[in-house]
């Protein structure tokens, strides 16, 4: 017969009357069952269990119990109104804690300071100054919401009428933790996400902030599966502020945040760094010594980094180059110092002129851009209308020639009008522009996210095929852009250099070439350098992308292509692979054959892996899934870092210069993670929040 009034305890070893022990008073603690000290001898357990259960004592206390248990159901207990207070407040906070976690989460998002001059809300009793009423963007926005949301109404007046030091949860030490548990949750699952998808690439880049600390970004790459969705993702997880310049510092703090976040560094497959020395250098770089310790981490040089070196050693090839870039310097640098003379350039030409920098990506493009030169193999509408705009540069200078200017604004625009008007510096004008312009298409196509090698090995080799096969008419094209410049606007085309001394026994003279000649010859040679220069600074790109190659659908899934695997993807079963493929094969040609709206025209690894996933073929084809994911990994720029250097400006301003670096991290992740932020449950937040408290 089960009793549930009847319990063991292990420690005491005795039997106790759960009822008894809860209502017995002292003349019914000394019975058999003992509420103290329990009943343990056993010889004489039967009959005092029944004497115990048909006992006065017992039969009371027992219905003392059920009559309780009866009330915590229906809710009828003494202390209900203490227990449904205790709820109410528990709601109330929890309320009031989520408005406030909703107002940091949008402010971190939005990239905007919290706290202004005073962070006070005062008594009002007590008088408040004029320093105090505006307060930072947290309380004005509570103070905002409070005035159409009743529960942050009530909070605020509790706070203002109530006891003088209240609760509010607004002080700073509140939202730095506050911030600290939103950061560290949309960084747990980021982290989660890499450790789902195993394989994963390291973007690092650095850059000095407004405090002149050098910030480190740390970016994952990784496949996300999810349900039927399949896609590349470049998280941010932190900013790290690094002391040490040397290699063996930075790739110790490379280790240690990856132990620190439970990542093992054996799963990765790609590192991308900058072409900086101390990181990609072959011998004692970041890149060289982490492969120390994983050999499979592929590496790759940015591509944009890459490319824009390029472009800035072939423009410093030729001397006729580097003055005429230095032309182009100096016409920003005459026109921006003064607010006049941009007024009289806008008031004449309509648009800005830009600055020249070698870091920027695709800032010498943009220089050049303003000034009009004809597009290759445009119309003679076009050429038209440029040489008019370029016209109106020249104007603008020859206004402040005038003798209302003063003396330097006049000095300065002769020396540049001169410049300005001469046959070299048009023909690298009309050189540049048309070279300038593709390899800013290249640079904007390498910042996409989620590129893949072979797509940046494309795009390169379509750069190197066009400046290779269209090199003759280039030249020609931008000398005839120049002589007809010249020729409209009465430019001089002749170069005027004085004559060489000749040395004492000296009798023989080279052949001077022709200053046409000699123009075309600078050119050709820039135009080399930068053939010259793609084509060894991305040859590692290439390898890798050959390495790869039979991953595209039109090889792999090709009978007579031979897929060469290597000792490095040792991740796979070779001979299990090569059975996928003819497998993969006949999945492919019945999906297409069966389902109409099914077609095959993408010769992209991704399009092929989301159509695996999309007809769940995953556990068919494991080892060409697991080549897919890796090929996916590896990273090809360090773009998304620059994109958070962006952020990391917006963040920390000369206005928030003394931010912790701890405060800097979360915010930054919240801001440029705003996706994941958004899905962050505030319960769990909330109950992070008082397990500390």
């Amino acid at each position: 017969m089960l009793r549930s009034w009847l319990l063991y305890s292990p420690s005491k070893k005795a039997l106790y009357c759960f009822c008894c022990r809860l209502f017995a008073d002292a003349e019914t603690s000394q019975s058999n069952f003992d509420s103290v000290n329990g009943f343990n001898t056993w010889w004489k357990l039967n009959p005092n269990v029944y004497n115990q259960e048909s006992s006065v004592a017992h039969v009371e206390c027992f219905t003392k119990w059920k009559e309780l248990e009866i009330g915590l159901q229906r809710g009828v207990t003494i202390d209900k109104k203490v227990q449904e207070e205790v709820e109410n407040n528990v709601k109330k906070w929890r309320e009031i804690l989520a408005r406030l976690l909703d107002i940091i989460r949008f402010l971190a998002k939005q990239n905007l300071a919290l706290r202004g001059h005073r962070e006070v809300i005062h008594h009002e009793t007590d008088y408040e100054p004029e320093s105090t009423r505006k307060k930072g963007n947290f309380l004005e926005l509570v103070h905002l919401l409070a005035k159409y949301d009743p529960v942050l109404r009530e909070h605020i007046l509790r706070i203002k009428f109530g006891k003088k030091f209240a609760t509010s949860y607004f002080s700073p030490t509140i939202q730095n933790e506050f911030i600290e548990i939103l950061g560290g949750k949309v960084r747990s699952k980021v982290v989660e996400q890499v450790k789902i998808a195993k394989y994963f690439s390291m973007i690092f880049d650095s850059t000095p902030d407004i405090s002149h600390k050098d910030q480190m970004c740390q970016v994952l790459r990784y496949v996300m599966i999810n349900g039927n969705e399949v896609k590349v993702v470049e998280s941010f997880v932190d900013f790290i502020e690094i002391k040490g310049k040397t290699s063996e510092s930075i790739s110790t703090v490379i280790l240690q945040q990856l132990e620190k976040y439970g990542i093992d560094i054996q799963n990765c497959r790609g590192q991308a760094y900058d072409n900086a020395a101390v990181m990609a250098g072959q011998h004692t770089g970041v890149q060289r010594r982490i492969k120390e310790i994983n050999k499979k981490a592929e590496f790759v040089a940015c591509t944009n980094h890459s490319l824009n070196l390029a472009g800035v050693h072939a423009a410093s090839v030729a001397l006729s180059s580097v003055t005429f870039f230095g032309t182009v310097e100096r016409l920003f640098t005459f026109f921006s110092s003064s607010t006049h003379r941009w007024d009289v350039l806008i008031s004449v030409t309509g648009q800005s002129v830009k600055r020249v920098l070698e870091t920027r990506w695709s800032a010498r493009g943009d220089a050049t851009h303003p000034h009009f030169p004809p597009k290759f193999g445009g119309n003679k509408v076009r050429l038209t209308k440029r040489k008019i705009r370029y016209s109106k540069v020249l104007q603008a200078v020859e206004h402040l020639t005038g003798e209302e200017e003063n003396r330097v604004t006049r000095s300065d625009a002769g020396v540049l009008l001169v410049a300005l008007q001469s046959f070299s510096f048009l023909c690298f004008l009309g050189l540049w522009e048309s070279v300038l312009k593709e390899i800013n298409d290249t640079q904007v196509y390498l910042q996409t996210k989620r590129l893949n090698i072979q797509q940046c090995d494309t795009k390169l080799g379509a750069l190197k095929a066009f400046l290779t096969e269209n090199r003759e008419e280039l030249v020609k094209h931008s000398v005839a852009y120049a002589k007809e410049i010249c020729e409209d606007l009465g430019i001089d085309m002749d170069r005027r250099s004085r004559k060489k001394k000749k040395m004492a026994g000296e009798e023989s003279q080279d052949a001077a070439l022709p200053y046409e000649t000699e123009l075309m010859r600078e050119m050709y040679l820039s135009l080399d350098r930068v053939i010259q220069e793609i084509t060894t600074r991305f040859q590692q790109l290439h390898a890798l992308a050959e390495k790869y190659a039979f991953l595209t659908p039109s090889h792999l899934l090709d009978d007579k292509y031979e897929c060469q695997l290597n000792q490095d993807h040792d991740d796979i079963n070779k001979e299990e692979f090569l059975i996928e493929r003819k497998r993969l094969k006949s999945f492919l040609y019945v999906a297409v054959t069966q389902d109409k709206k099914e077609t095959w025209k993408e010769d992209s690894p991704l399009e092929l892996l989301q159509f695996i996933v999309k007809y769940s073929l995953e556990n068919s084809v494991p080892n060409i899934v697991i080549l897919l994911r890796i090929f996916l990994t590896i990273a090809v720029s360090v773009a998304t870092c620059e994109r958070s250097f962006s952020k990391l400006k917006l963040i920390k301003n000369h206005l928030r210069s003394t931010m912790s670096a701890m405060r800097l991290g979360n915010m930054a992740i919240l801001s440029i993670e705003h996706q994941l932020s958004e899905e962050i449950d505030f319960d769990d937040v909330i109950n992070d929040f008082a397990n500390r408290k």
